[in-house]
């Protein structure tokens, strides 16, 4: 294999988290409240205006 094609050491390539699909929401896991995804910022570090509790992405 060349140099630069993306693969780790003896691994694969690196991916989008663990579903290999990138979030597009945030949702509130208790009341269900849902927003936009902003690239780059995790939905954990929003918080539900109605619950104050962090989001989840979906």
């Amino acid at each position: 294999m060349e140099m630069g094609k993306g693969r780790g050491a003896g691994g694969s390539r690196q991916g989008l988290g663990r579903r290999g699909v990138a979030p597009t929401k945030c949702v509130c896991p208790q009341c269900g409240y849902e927003t936009e995804k902003t690239r780059g910022v995790p939905c954990r570090t929003i918080r539900c205006p109605k619950c104050s509790i962090p989001l989840v992405g979906k």
